[in-house]
């Protein structure tokens, strides 16, 4: 119980300083390194308040509440009362240090301002030492997780769509912490106390305890918080902006270690008493050992990763930040020494060792500082150095703890724990079918594994592999491999033949060979389809015609637009259109799209080779990048014409990661995608990424409910709508207004059925009206509504709703990838709509989407009947009703109850599912043009 309770504190605190390091790229590009200082200098003083300004009382509540001396209620009560005086304490602190610290007037004013936030920083402190003691880590987790999500999110947006400043990135830091005030509040106040049967706890609120443990505990917290943060708090005057702005980015850095430490220190006072000391200290060494490896690896890295992710500009951090490295292992052992201290009701002993190192912290810095942001380091080095010496002599003296060997030093056990933990972690054994929800003889795809595939030759497993999971789910995947080496293969062969055209060019230079490869995976393409859908017809004789026609509508509209102005549509037109008609008529299994993962990671791993390999080709700098900062060289686009349509390309992949259920395959192709996203340079990519983690993250901590999803889905549909329809100023969003304004009067000139798809290449006089040479409109809504018109749109809105009601479905079962794609569709579609072409080009949102919602029941299968009507598959808070389905390929023979007879005709199995339509891509969708930067 210990290893899952540090586990998941530290999971949760990871996130804490993963958002942070989430913003700080977007925040250094945006306000560069004396911007970035600046905002550290205007932030961190409101936040070490909110620590300080609790003066001991957070200790001392978790202390009671551990000890059983103060109910979770009362302790709700005592932080409310508590954060009046402690409030205005902080506000006239936060005044008095604004004097020394911004001799300027307006930034003192601003400062000011922020400081009024203080007494909420000093509140939700109050309740993690309640929720601590309680040992309530599920709420103590989302108290702290939650507000830095919502910080996350807004300020990245925020720097992607407006000119932020430091002062305005700053309210929104400090005005996030709301978030986890109301979730703190709900928590302590809705909590059981005590088991049915004994006794509550005294209703009595022991003040005198509370104040003469926190009074106790009080220059501990004063010396901790001054040894973490002071040297950021001062370091504006001493060291100067510039300084500060690198120093801020090594600790950003150098802190992740920390999170294990303090998860600790979290599960070590939460720990009731009584269990032998072995055991309870067991978490520390774990902690200790774990933040040995991560320092290690950071420090080895941290001469590339720094470049890498902040910048050139921001080189001078590396030293700075491997020296906190070695500082965060020491810091991490002073954190457990002091926990452990306090939760052995040893406060003044931990209070002696903090003072001691911050003092000699404080003095280091004020030698050091001519040395500036390495002067800083070396100076908290120093600090924690002091305080973990003294802080192991006390621990020595405590009996219960009996030496240092038992917070720090693995023993046997605790090493044989861990590998079996990562052996385990590492074997990736496939989930039985009873948890998947596929009946007994459902398999998984590639990379799952599965160990009835994991056995004899390569040919063997490949063939029971097919047999385990049917053509018709085999059948979908290689298409999903076609349409994609279908885009990529020309692409390279063109790069490799011609060089990389010049931005925005409208020249056909992929060679013979390259046009001959791209006709025959087109041709290859077709006939799949089109066997796959009448291999299904002469199987199933599939029912549910109307959702075949919301699948292939918006295609329809599009290309009916072109013949009604002259376009004649080439033979890749019927690509996807036939592909909507393979899917409908097989129903495979939607983990299928798990393949889009496993060629999204395969995508970035390629890009940065070819990156390495032909800097020439795969990079783009200079005027092509824009006003965009370039990393190692140039924005990375690899095979792409552009880095923005690498972008899109993997952050449309993201989402179908979390369908591979083999660890390590899934964590490789995250880590890849995320490292080739980052290179890209491409900030819609990055935002849309952004927001399928964060909405995974909200997944996973409220019980894979659908609605946090649902809500961060709707909101980016919202700017998808609103955003083209309220920007006057045509330089917008990178000249996207003039774009947005040029196409939406032309669509008022053929509002229902639009120009066509062919509008972009065949309307020379466009490009004066949008200001360049473009192939879309930047906004999906507005590609649709002049390629396709009204009837393309509202078609579309169909398809996606259809999508949304089974991927929720989905969701509240445990499996978040299709609503995690769908949340990363509109959040990329509100500022590019390259992805949505009606031909192979746009096979990541198209093919995604039809199998989403044609798909079949799968996840259904195996749903508890509903008595009244035997046979239904139900939801909570959801009416069955039949569904003209057949059961997903390779399901059949576990679940006769899905088939109507022997012949395969309509199945008896009911089931709630959506059901969405499809579009296509068009033949120059790689000749996708963006706005210059």
């Amino acid at each position: 119980m210990s290893t899952r309770k540090l586990v998941s504190a530290s999971t949760a605190n990871l996130l804490i300083p993963i958002s942070g390091l989430l913003v700080s790229p977007f925040l250094s590009r945006e306000l560069g390194p004396e911007g970035r200082g600046l905002y550290a200098a205007l932030t961190l003083p409101i936040v070490v308040c909110g620590w300080i300004g609790t003066y001991g009382l957070q200790d001392a509540l978790s202390y009671h509440v551990r000890e059983g001396r103060l109910s979770r209620r009362a302790a709700a009560k005592v932080s409310l009362v508590a954060m009046a005086p402690l409030g205005v304490l902080a506000v006239g602190l936060m005044a008095v240090l604004g004097l020394f610290i911004f001799p300027d007037p307006t930034r003192h004013g601003q400062f000011l301002t922020l400081a009024l936030f203080a007494p909420l920083h000093v509140l939700a402190n109050l309740f993690i030492g309640a929720l601590t003691g309680g040992s309530d880590i599920r709420g103590l987790n989302l108290v702290k997780v939650v507000p830095a999500l919502v910080r996350t999110a807004l300020v990245i947006f925020c720097c992607l769509a407006f000119d932020l400043s430091a002062y305005q990135a700053g309210l929104i830091f400090i005005g996030s912490v709301l978030t986890g005030l109301v979730i703190g509040l709900v928590r302590l106040r809705s909590a059981v106390e005590v088991p049915s049967g004994e006794s509550a706890p005294p209703d009595p609120v022991p003040t005198g305890s509370l104040i003469r443990y926190a009074l106790t505990c009080l220059p501990g917290v004063l010396a901790a918080i001054s040894s973490a943060r002071l040297d950021q708090v001062v370091g504006l005057p001493l060291i100067g902006a510039r300084e500060l702005g690198y120093y801020a980015v090594a600790v950003s850095l150098a802190e992740l270690p920390m999170v294990v430490a303090t998860a600790a220190r979290t599960v070590l006072m939460g720990r009731p008493a009584g269990e032998s000391s072995r055991d309870t200290t067991q978490v520390a060494r774990l902690a200790v050992l774990a933040s040995v490896v991560i320092c290690g690896l950071l420090a080895l890295s941290a001469g590339f990763a720094v470049p890498l992710v902040f910048g050139a500009d921001f080189t001078p951090a590396v030293a700075p930040t491997v020296i906190l490295c070695a500082g965060t292992l020491l810091y991490a052992c002073m954190t457990i020494y002091s926990a452990a201290l306090l939760a052995h009701n040893r406060p003044g002993w931990s209070s002696a060792a903090l003072v001691t190192g911050s003092v000699v912290g404080i003095l280091a810095l004020l030698a050091l500082a001519p040395l500036g942001a390495v002067g800083a380091a070396l100076a908290s080095l120093a600090g924690y150095a002091v305080a973990m010496i003294i802080a192991g002599v006390a621990v020595g003296r405590v009996p219960a703890l009996g030496s240092l060997r038992m917070l720090t030093v693995p023993y046997e056990g605790d090493v044989r724990l861990v590998k079996e933990k990562v052996a385990r972690m590492l074997e990736g054994v496939r989930p039985t079918a009873a948890a998947v929800g596929g009946g007994a003889d459902k398999a998984d795809l590639p990379g799952t594994g599965s160990p009835a595939t994991s056995a004899g030759s390569p040919v063997s497993r490949a063939v029971a592999l097919y047999r385990r999971i049917g053509p018709g789910t085999t059948g979908v995947a290689v298409l999903i491999v076609l349409a994609w080496t279908r885009v990529l293969a020309p692409q390279v062969m063109q790069l490799v033949d011609t060089g990389r055209p010049a931005f925005n060019s409208r020249e056909d230079l992929v060679p013979p060979l390259g046009e001959a490869a791209g006709n025959g995976l087109t041709l290859l393409f077709l006939l799949l389809a089109a066997g796959l859908g009448v291999h299904g017809l002469w199987r199933r004789r599939p029912a549910g015609w109307r959702w075949l026609a919301v699948g292939v509508a918006p295609l329809l509209a599009v290309e009916v637009a072109g013949l009604l102005h002259g376009q004649t549509p080439g033979p890749v037109a019927v690509a996807l259109p036939l592909a909507a008609f393979a899917i409908w008529a097989q129903r495979p299994r939607e983990e299928v799209l798990g393949v889009i993962g496993v060629l999204g990671g395969l995508t970035a791993l390629v890009s940065m080779v070819f990156a390495a390999a032909r800097p020439d080709l795969a990079l783009i700098s200079g005027a092509a990048a824009g006003e965009k900062s370039v990393l190692l060289g140039g924005l990375l686009a690899g095979p792409y014409l552009h880095s923005n349509v690498l972008g899109i390309a993997l952050a449309l992949s993201v989402a179908f990661v979390f369908h591979l259920r083999h660890p390590g395959l899934r964590w490789t192709c995250l880590a890849l995608i995320l490292a080739a996203l980052l290179w890209t340079g491409s900030r819609t990519s990055q935002l849309a990424v952004g927001a399928v983690l964060l909405t995974y993250v909200l997944l996973r901590l409220f019980r894979h409910r659908s609605w946090p999803a649902s809500v961060t889905l709707a909101a980016g549909a919202l700017l998808v709508v609103v955003v083209p329809l309220i920007t006057t100023d045509p330089e917008s969003f990178s000249e996207r207004g003039r774009i947005w304004a040029a196409l939406l009067d032309r669509w008022r000139d053929s509002p229902i059925v639009g120009w066509g798809p062919k509008l972009f290449q065949q309307d020379p006089a466009l490009a004066a009206e949008l200001g360049g040479q473009f192939n879309h409109g930047h906004n999906v809504m507005v590609q649709l509504l002049v390629v396709g018109g009204l009837l393309a749109l509202v078609a579309f809105g169909l398809l996606c709703w259809a999508a949304w009601r089974r991927s929720a479905m989905l969701a509240a079962q445990g499996r978040p990838a299709a609503l995690l794609f769908l949340v990363g569709l509109v959040h990329v579609s509100w500022l590019e709509a390259s992805h949505i072409p009606t031909t192979l080009s746009g096979y990541v949102t198209w093919l995604p989407l039809l199998t989403i919602a044609l798909a079949g029941p799968t996840a259904l299968l195996d749903a508890p009947a509903s008595p009244a009507r035997p046979g239904a598959a139900s939801l909570p808070g959801s009416r069955p009703r039949p569904v003209p389905w057949p059961a997903p390929d390779g399901l059949a023979d576990s679940h006769p109850d899905t088939q109507g007879g022997p012949d395969g005709g309509r199945p008896t199995h009911v089931a709630l599912s959506g059901t969405t339509a499809t579009a296509g891509p068009d033949d120059d969708a790689q000749k996708i043009n963006v706005p210059r930067r």
